[in-house]
This record gives C-alpha cells, sequence and structure tokens, in this order.
C-alpha cells in the first residue's frame, strides 16, 4: 500500500505567505492584494468546480 499524502499546514501556511508577499509588490493597493490572495485561496480550495462564479460564492 502506498504512503499517504502529508500536508504540514504551518508550512503550507508559510510557504503561501512568502508567496503573496512577492506578489504584494506588484499591487500597490491593498484591495488588490486583498482580493489576489482570496483568489488564490479559493482556487486553491477543494471546490468540485472552480471559476470565478463559485469562487465568488
Amino acid at each position: 500500500m502506498a504512503a499517504g499524502h502529508h500536508v504540514n499546514p504551518a508550512r503550507w501556511q508559510d510557504a503561501f505567505e512568502g508567496l503573496m508577499s512577492r506578489i504584494a509588490g506588484r499591487l500597490t493597493r491593498v484591495e488588490p492584494r486583498r482580493r489576489t490572495r482570496q483568489l488564490a485561496l479559493g482556487l486553491l480550495s477543494d471546490l468540485p468546480r472552480k471559476n470565478c462564479w463559485t469562487i465568488a460564492e
């Protein structure tokens, strides 16, 4: 039996925050930064179908 994958939430959160901090320099206002962060989290979520409509809900 194959070993299951394990995700360390703290490590994942650190990696995600690092990515967002790299992107933040490209977005000067806080509103687009927040929206980009929410969109990225929506794309990484476990929704069965991902599109702008389902992510917005």
